[in-house]
């Protein structure tokens, strides 16, 4: 006797269904390695920004605390420059008072006391004016060449000349201009 078997199990589904829920699985288990990778490094990027966020909270702590010294050092750069410009013109008063001297030394030295008088000397900044009488105009000129041969006066003009009678004599009214400065070494 021969027996028949018939499965009447849906063999073919079952393996079918078997296989779909493998692929279900494995895609659920991929989407969970995918999360949690996801999730790790969500954790990583959260840590790398609460780490810069406590560095830049360390350098701003670090810069207003160079900030203080910084403002101390501008101020001090500032008193320095007060005190440069202040030293500057100092020397130039010196420089200016010590040339006037010179200048006045020089012009009473080579003015020829039996030919030729002053009148009046004014100075202005570097310009110097002087006016006076001499006895013709070769004294004028000699003057004039003697001033520009000084060391502290330059550019010597003869701005104005006149005759004029005083005591009973004619003389020359002269009036001469010229920049004095310091002498160049």
């Amino acid at each position: 006797m021969i027996m028949i078997k018939i499965n009447l199990l849906p063999v073919r589904d079952i393996v079918r269904r078997k296989k779909y829920l493998n692929e279900i699985f494995a895609a659920l288990v991929l989407i969970g390695l995918v999360s949690f990778v996801l999730v790790v490094v969500e954790l990583d990027q959260l840590d790398s920004i609460s780490k810069m966020n406590k560095e830049v909270a360390n350098l701003d702590a670090e810069k207003n605390k160079y900030s203080k010294i910084l403002a101390e050092i501008k101020k001090i750069e500032e008193e320095k420059k007060i005190l440069m410009t202040r030293t500057e013109v100092i020397n130039r008063l010196k420089q200016s008072s010590s040339l006037t001297v010179h200048a006045l030394d020089e012009i009473a030295n080579l003015t020829p006391p039996s030919r030729m008088w002053l009148k009046s000397l004014s100075q202005n900044g570097n310009q110097i004016s002087l006016t006076g009488m001499a006895l013709d105009d070769q004294t004028i000129a000699k003057y004039m060449d003697d001033l520009e041969a000084s060391n502290y006066i330059q550019n010597v003009r003869l701005a104005s000349s006149s005759l004029e009678i005083f005591a009973e004599r004619s003389l020359k009214n002269f009036s001469i201009t010229a920049n004095v400065d310091m002498p160049k070494m």
